[in-house]
Formats: C-alpha cells, structure tokens, sequence
C-alpha cells in the first residue's frame, strides 16, 4: 500500500507542478518600439545604404533609380507615421527584432512576445519595452522621446 502511494504521489507531482506554474508573456509598448526602430543605429545602416545608392545614381545620371530611391524613401517616411500612429503594421519591425525577442523569450522564460495591451487573468505580463530599446541600442533622445509620448494601457 505504501509503495502504491509513493508511485502515485510520483506520477501525479509533475502534473500538479505543471498546471501551478504561471504562463509568462512579455509585451511590449508599440508607438516606444517604432520610434525607437526608426531612431536606431540598425535602421540607420538601412538609411545610409539608400542615400549613397541614391547619390551614386544622381553621379551617373540614373535619374529612374533616383526616382525609385526618392519614392522608396517618401514610403518609408509615410509607413512609419502610420505605424506611429497605429493604422499599419509593423511586420517589418518585428522581423528585424526577431533575434531580440527570441533572446528576451528564452532569458525571461517567456511563452510569446506580443504588443500591449495584453490580459489574461492566468498569465502573468511582463514588459519587455525597456530590453527592446536596449537592443535598438536607444539612445538619450530616443528614451526622452518616447518617455514624453502617451503609453499603451496595461
């Protein structure tokens, strides 16, 4: 009888375990984010190859290459307004923090990353805005930015 009791008591303790622990996801604050992407030393790499591709098309004469650099540039500018301002996507942000959030899931034994607001009574929320503009690597002006800008709801 003893031995049946220690068997089951061994068999069911990491099922207790497992429904006790408490679901993590991080979330993030989405107007901090874009701003901070745009400011980064990572975009401006992005920026940089663009005007020196425009200038050298400018040298040469490639006045439909400057075009299509110019527009492309006009895109950029409207794309991250919009974003700013919540009336389009950020896929292409959240493709470049992909290496981000996945080193920020694994450390903060997180299940997801996701934008904020984020309920969910069984889960706990952590914010993991303050990492991300960390890896942006953002800087004095950019935090000031963004400290001065209405945040998300928790």
């Amino acid at each position: 009888m003893r031995t049946l009791f220690i068997a089951t008591a061994c068999l069911t303790l990491p099922f207790v375990a497992a429904r006790t622990q408490t679901d993590r996801v991080g979330t993030f604050d989405r107007k901090s984010i874009v701003i901070a992407f745009y400011r980064s030393p990572m975009y401006a790499v992005t920026l940089r190859e663009r005007i020196a591709a425009r200038d050298s098309a400018k040298r040469i004469g490639d006045s439909a290459r400057v075009r299509e650099l110019e527009t492309w540039g006009a895109r950029q500018q409207e794309t991250a307004h919009e974003q700013l301002a919540g009336n389009a996507p950020i896929a292409n942000i959240l493709d470049a923090l992909r290496p981000a959030f996945d080193s920020i899931t694994k450390a903060a034994w997180l299940r997801t990353i996701v934008a904020a607001p984020f309920k969910d009574a069984r889960t706990d929320v952590v914010d993991v805005t303050p990492a991300l503009l960390d890896w942006l690597e953002a800087d004095a002006k950019t935090r000031d930015i963004i400290a001065q800008m209405p945040r998300a709801p928790r």
